[in-house]
């Protein structure tokens, strides 16, 4: 893309998304000032980057810069200065001298005098496979202008300063010296001394002419990172067209509703491309460009040159590009990023900025990290506060990228560990980036540091319904129509309160008893004696208003609602001498009649209500043999109960059943049931009157003495009041819940093949969905945050040989959910979203991965970036994320989902940071949730049953 079409963000953008200390288009006066508390990607608390930490690097940035409009040529003369091996050479025909050195034994090479044309370099190579240590070999040179030579200079050699050697790239590259700028001089001569007295064969001096551009412009950099993934790399043929959008009703600029849903981001430097530095983009190797992962930074120095000018830098980056790819055999510049003493940051090897580009700067670590190198000698001379700003700011930013804390002293590069921002020196017997540059090391860090906000992608998201947990977009197979089924966070209850009540035995809450609409509490002594307590509606009950007597010699005593039909809540309990049920009606005002009910009751252990369980308009009662066997008793009006109906299911386990009140929030009365020594269950009610699987698991029942289930705090959910020892506690419902009710989309999927939970694809802070039909094309359906789709609208096609194809957030940075996928017979790739526009060009994330599905799970193993899990019959294996640069190797993860037919990754359904499966057992259609941790999975919790009308799901 041209440097004048490149997008930039706007100064509203900055501000919402409080994430830019470099106001990159804005006068140097107007430094927007962040005052926010951040966490760095390890969760630590970070005081935030001020804005006189990065002034001299914002002035910087916000100016803009004199570059070529088109690509400039270097040109590179190479002069033999030793024979190649076993050649055989003519009597002067090599362009050096060799003689007798200083030291006894050496031997000094010294070249004939060149000619340089340009702002020139110059440097020394030799052949290949051939390292001589630097205590052994050095090299000087000096330049003539006019009829004065200067002095002799040191020509830097590092042996540690290239590509890897087993790399592709290390295979073919020539062991030299760093180029040395030598500016705008008429000759340039070396000279090499061998301390052992043998000079490298094939050795050559290669004078570089950076060339001269007739077109420039005056732009500012083409890269601005918090607007785009800044990635230059074309994508590679592939059967799977990527398609765009055609043209709707959505603005796509309207950047106020897009960044009020962004992600909050590193702040993000600015860029200078390879474009505009001129960059022949023929002289680089294509084939040769790989990325791998990214663990830390290095900072180099270039070696050369201090006094340049602006306009000189794009002509030095040139020459350092030809000679490290025309004298040095490597197959690009070898910096990943560079950076002048003004504080320009320019982009150095091509494959995209934010992405893990394996460049040749820091031997035998370059898969695992990257580098910025400074252009200049730092052995002699300062770096400009400008520099050092630029290096926090870069550093910050990309190790973000990758969930790398800029912070972190302990990071495995390879083959041992670093600090997350080291000199070139801590890898290596090298004085790279020079003593002065080295001391700013620690500032960098500081800054970086202060600066990194995170992985500045955004999470997977799951919400469609308007709450913040995750949900599922299903198909009914009956007739195709899609349904959102919602999770709610799993049933809990929040922290008790006290209640001001003493001496009971046993407590009993209640539907209003005393007329006020509020639930009330009756407490019983171990006497049998008991108190009716009025609650305030906000979890608390107050002083005693009745004292009943009534109830001494009665057992199972139980809250029923108005059982009776008379307009008053009711209680009942068994008459222990006879076994015969009493019922106690309500006058409403805390008093109570007794009537015989009905006789024959010895025979059950355990009575509860929790109202109408038949749908008839009466309450009905539920009872408990001794054999436990659950009984349904209906309630037929009056003082008369139905013929009780045996309930399926074994209740004999259960030391306390109970309602009143409906937990799962879909409308009907549940049970709470505990069993002595562990959690207490919810039992929900089916449509058909009987109760289904155990839902929840509520610890806080686990060693109560008794426990009563009712609204008390004027929530729709049941509230628990609960007696443990001679305590007794209030725990306000939560209202969480395993699932909600499917909520009808409005949407038919009968032509889908896959469905997705795209998150929110348009960033209109609405979850949406996307389904691929028969033939391949991708459908978006943009969301209205309560489960319901609008028209479909194309943002891709050709997609129907893509194996593996996930929604799986932001994996580029960018702001926008993306796509995964792997074209029939190819690597799997990323797809990068661009909402209602459709998608970008794809580029490989990992090799060709043999799986029968993908599992997005975002950020799965804690260490910032997204990650995928990708099913293998009955094994899960993991494949970390690095960031926009995809997927890294693979372990193998202990889980067995041999019994499930849908393993289905998610957003954290209760909320604490970490992404979790949700699967379907085959056989009964069972839904659950397998919890993930850092360690790796909990213990599964069941979400709910008839998921086998759905064969379709996302």
């Amino acid at each position: 893309m041209p440097p004048s079409k490149t997008r930039f963000i706007t100064a509203c953008q900055q501000v919402l998304a409080l994430g830019v200390v470099l106001a990159a288009l804005t006068p140097a006066a107007s430094v927007i000032s962040l005052d926010v508390v951040r966490e760095s990607p390890s969760g630590a608390p970070r005081a935030a980057a001020s804005t006189a930490e990065f002034s001299a690097y914002t002035r910087a940035s916000a100016r803009k810069s004199v570059v070529p409009t088109q690509e400039v040529d270097p040109k590179v003369t190479e002069y033999s200065l030793t024979a190649p091996p076993h050649a055989r050479v003519r009597p002067g025909q090599l362009e050096a001298r060799t003689g007798v050195g200083e030291l006894p034994g050496s031997t000094q090479l010294t070249s004939r005098p060149e000619a340089v044309v340009g702002y020139g370099a110059v440097g020394v190579t030799w052949e290949h496979g051939v390292e001589a240590p630097e205590d052994q070999l050095s090299f000087e040179v000096r330049t003539r202008t006019g009829e004065d030579w200067s002095d002799w200079m040191t020509l830097a050699y590092d042996a540690d300063h290239g590509p890897d050697p087993g790399s592709a790239e290390g295979k073919h590259s020539r062991p030299g010296t760093d180029a040395l700028l030598v500016g705008d001089v008429d000759q340039v001569q070396v000279r090499a001394l061998s301390v052992r007295g043998r000079i490298p064969a094939d050795m050559k001096m290669a004078v570089i002419d950076p060339g001269k551009q007739s077109r420039t412009a005056v732009e500012a950099p083409a890269y601005d990172t918090g607007t785009m993934d800044g990635s230059s790399e074309p994508a590679p043929t592939t059967d799977a067209a990527v398609g765009t959008a055609p043209a709707t009703g959505t603005d796509a600029g309207d950047t106020d509703a897009l960044d009020l849903q962004a992600a909050v981001y590193t702040p993000k430097p600015v860029i200078y491309s390879r474009a505009q530095w001129g960059a022949d983009e023929r002289l680089r190797d294509p084939g040769s460009l790989h990325y791998f992962e990214v663990h830390a930074g290095f900072v180099h120095h270039t070696v050369n040159a201090n006094d340049y000018t602006r306009a000189e830098v794009p002509g030095i980056i040139r020459s350092i590009y030809a000679y490290h790819t025309q004298s040095r055999g490597w197959s690009d510049i070898g910096y990943n990023y560079l950076v002048d003493r003004f504080g320009r940051i320019w982009e150095g090897r091509y494959g995209g900025i934010d992405r893990p580009v394996v460049g040749a700067h820091t031997l035998n670590y370059n898969d695992y990290a990257f580098a910025m190198s400074a252009i200049g000698n730092y052995d002699i001379h300062q770096p400009s506060s400008a520099m050092v700003q630029a290096y926090g700011a870069l550093f910050a930013w990309k190790l973000s990228l990758h969930g790398v804390d800029a912070s972190s002293s302990k990071q495995w590069v390879g083959s041992r560990y670093f600090q997350a921002i080291n000199g070139h020196r801590d890898a290596a017997s090298t004085a790279c980036p020079g003593r002065y540059l080295y001391a700013k090391i620690p500032q960098i860090r500081t800054l970086a540091a202060a600066a990194q906000r995170g992985w500045s992608g955004r999470e997977l998201e799951s919400d469609l319904a308007s709450t913040p947990h995750p949900d599922l977009v299903v198909r009914r197979a009956s007739d195709g129509k899609g349904f959102v089924i919602p999770t709610g966070g799993l049933t809990g209850f929040r922290s008790p309160v006290s209640v001001p009540v003493d001496g009971a035995d046993s407590v009993v809450a209640s539907p209003d008893l005393t007329g006020d609409g509020k639930a009330d509490l009756v407490a019983r002594t171990a006497d049998g004696v008991a108190t009716v307590h009025p609650g305030d509606g906000a979890g608390s009950f107050g002083s005693a208003v009745k004292q009943i007597s009534a109830f001494v010699g009665r057992d199972l005593l139980t809250a029923v609602g108005d059982l009776n039909g008379d307009g008053h809540n009711d209680l009942v309990a068994r008459r222990v001498s006879d076994g015969r049920l009493e019922l106690y009606r309500g006058n409403g005002v805390g008093g109570f009649s007794r009537r015989a009910l009905q006789d024959g009751w010895s025979g059950y252990d355990a009575l509860a209500a929790t109202g109408d369980l038949d749908g008839d308009g009466r309450p009905d009662l539920l009872a408990r043999d001794g054999s436990g066997h659950l009984w349904r008793v209906p309630g037929a009006g009056g003082l008369r109960l139905g013929t009780p109906v045996q309930l399926p299911g074994s209740w004999g386990r259960y030391s306390s059943i109970t309602g009143f009140g409906d937990f799962t929030g879909d409308g009907r009365p549940d049970l709470l049931a505990v069993q002595k020594g562990k959690p207490g269950v919810i039992r929900p009610l089916r449509a058909d009157g009987s109760f289904g699987h155990p839902l929840g698991q509520i610890s806080r029942v686990t060693h109560a003495a008794s426990v009563s289930a009712v609204d008390v705090t004027g929530n729709p959910a049941a509230d628990l009041v609960v007696r443990t020892g001679d305590k007794v506690a209030v725990f306000p419902n939560a209202g969480t819940f395993e699932l909600g009710q499917p909520i009808p989309t409005g949407t038919s999927l009968s032509g889908a093949n896959r469905v997705f939970n795209a998150g929110d694809w348009d960033r209109d802070g609405h979850g949406d969905l996307i389904f691929r039909n028969k033939r391949g094309v991708l459908k978006l359906r943009q969301g209205d945050g309560q489960g319901h789709f609008g028209a479909a609208v194309t943002i891709g096609k050709g997609f129907g040989g893509v194996g593996l194809l996930a929604a799986v957030g932001d994996m580029t940075g960018d702001g926008y959910p993306d796509l995964m996928g792997q074209p029939s017979g190819g690597a799997i790739r990323i797809y990068p979203g661009k909402g209602v526009q459709g998608l970008e060009s794809s580029y490989v994330a990992h090799g060709r991965i043999d799986a029968g599905t993908q599992v997005p799970v975002g950020r799965w193993d804690s260490d910032g970036s997204p990650d995928s899990l990708f099913r293998q019959g009955s094994k899960l294996t993991l494949f970390p994320g690095n960031g926009p640069g995809g997927l890294t190797d693979p372990r193998s993860l202990s889980l067995d989902l041999a019994p499930y037919d849908w393993v289905i990754g998610v957003s954290d359904v209760k909320l604490t940071g970490h992404p979790d499966l949700i699967v379907r057992a085959r056989k009964s259609g069972y839904l659950w949730l397998i919890p993930g941790t850092t360690q790796g999975f909990g213990k599964r919790r069941f979400l709910g049953e008839g998921m086998g009308a759905y064969d379709l799901a996302g």
